[in-house]
């Protein structure tokens, strides 16, 4: 399991920071609903699972918002600058801040209209995503919540699907990136090892650790998001494969990883 204590503390701060100063111009916003994704949650579980090495360059912070009316998301829209044109990042506590919002204002499912945004966005499976969250203490009174590793992995396989069709590739770098996660877990070579499950999927892909751990980390994603959202998925998996086979790799200086985690695919 991750150790979510083992953080940077610059993150946290900065995290903090955010959190509480947005809270203070929307306080009905309870902090376990407010979840980290994007880049901060990446590097955060990558942290905790005990790698130095760097990730890509980190820049805005995304906090997805799980809202029951558009009150709240109206408050903070008002109280804070907004930057660019996409209608959700503003400049919270001097820092570029993406509030996602989803759960009961989704219409329709997985799929959300901010008043500050002329065209709907897509949240799938962010409601899946947070069912299974963790808990990520930012103080002793202050814990927002985090995706599992499975549900990052989630969201980043439906950002691969939506930002591709527009040549954008970062999300084949992440979806890379959570291969090694798994690759290298000791909890999940057991579980590959120790389990009958696990030795028939090391049975089936003859030994081969990286794509057995692959595929149990697309075994856990499907437990997390259930059979209607996988069957969304797979109905436009995997776009345009060669593009995602070119980019399926990671920072380099890994020991090969970079073809590895193509000929995972």
């Amino acid at each position: 399991m991750p150790d979510l204590d083992h953080q940077s503390e610059s993150l946290l701060e900065a995290l903090v920071r955010v959190v509480e100063t947005a809270r203070e111009h929307a306080p009905e916003l309870e902090p376990d609903r407010i979840m980290l994704v994007g880049a901060w949650c990446r590097d955060i579980k990558h942290a905790a699972l005990g790698h130095d090495f760097a990730t890509s360059a980190t820049r805005d912070v995304d906090l997805a918002l799980a809202l029951s009316g558009w009150e709240t998301y109206e408050l903070l829209a008002g109280a804070f600058t907004a930057v660019g044109d996409t209608g959700i990042r503003f400049e919270i506590a001097g820092r570029i801040v993406d509030l996602v919002p989803f759960g009961d204002v989704e219409d329709p499912s997985g799929v959300v209209a901010p008043p500050t945004r002329d065209e709907a966005i897509s949240v799938w499976a962010f409601d899946e995503i947070y069912s299974t969250s963790l808990p990520l203490s930012l103080t002793p009174t202050l814990a927002i919540r985090i995706p599992t590793i499975p549900g990052y992995a989630a969201a980043k396989l439906a950002a691969w699907l939506d930002r591709s069709a527009w040549f954008e590739t970062k999300d084949a770098n992440d979806l890379a990136l959570v291969t090694y996660w798994y690759a290298e877990s000791k909890e999940v070579e057991d579980r590959l090892y120790d389990t009958p499950e696990g030795q028939q999927i090391l049975v089936a892909e003859e030994v081969d650790i990286l794509r057995a751990t692959t595929y149990l980390l697309g075994k856990d994603v499907s437990a997390i998001v259930g059979p209607e959202r996988i069957a969304e998925l797979t109905e436009r998996w995997p776009g345009d494969l060669d593009m995602l086979v070119r980019n399926l790799t990671m920072m380099r200086g890994r020991g090969g990883w970079s073809q590895r985690t193509a000929d995972a695919r």
